[in-house]
């Protein structure tokens, strides 16, 4: 009867161990498996955030690139309004020219009490011309800062475009792609 104990200790003994054994296996093989899919999805998360902040930069990005281009489009209406108001300036100047010479051709034929009414006149005419002068000159001046301005700008805002393209992902790719596409 002890024999027959010790023969079943054994059995379930050996019982035991193959169960175990195949725990073991299993364990071990769900533990592989976990540590891999572990692995994985770890790697996963980490795409997702480089791909988040590639994503989140990438609309911050074209937000500046926005708001850069919409400076430089002020910016250049404000040159050109400058343009056209140097170039008034510059009218008004030869007009006022036009009118000294033709003043001076009558003043040579006129009797000498008209002459001094003339040459009151011609003296205002030379103040306002002096004074356009100074106003186109001072107006040229902040046009060709304007003009440095939106060079600057417009560079800034290639860079931008270019670091766009460059440095946040594929859709900085394609939107960079699009722009230059729409560009030809």
């Amino acid at each position: 009867m002890y024999w027959l104990l010790g023969v079943a200790a054994v059995g379930v003994l050996a019982w035991l161990s193959d169960k175990e054994n195949n725990a073991r296996r299993t364990y071990y093989a769900n533990s592989e498996r976990l540590t891999k899919e572990t692995h994985s999805r770890q790697q996963d998360l980490a795409n997702l955030r480089q791909n988040k902040a590639l994503a989140s930069a990438f609309y911050r990005h074209i937000e500046l690139h926005y708001a850069s281009v919409k400076t430089a489009n002020a910016c250049f209406e404000l040159y050109d309004e400058h343009k056209q108001i140097v170039k008034l300036i510059g009218n008004r100047e030869s007009m006022l020219r036009e009118q000294i010479i033709a003043l001076k051709k009558q003043r040579d034929s006129l009797p000498y009490h008209q002459q001094t009414q003339i040459r009151e006149q011609l003296t205002a005419i030379r103040q306002y011309l002096a004074e356009a002068k100074q106003q186109r000159l001072q107006l040229g001046q902040e046009k060709s800062q304007l003009l440095e301005q939106l060079r600057t700008i417009n560079e800034q805002t290639r860079e931008l475009k270019r670091y766009i393209g460059r440095h946040c992902g594929q859709k900085g790719r394609n939107w960079y792609a699009k722009i230059e596409q729409k560009r030809r």
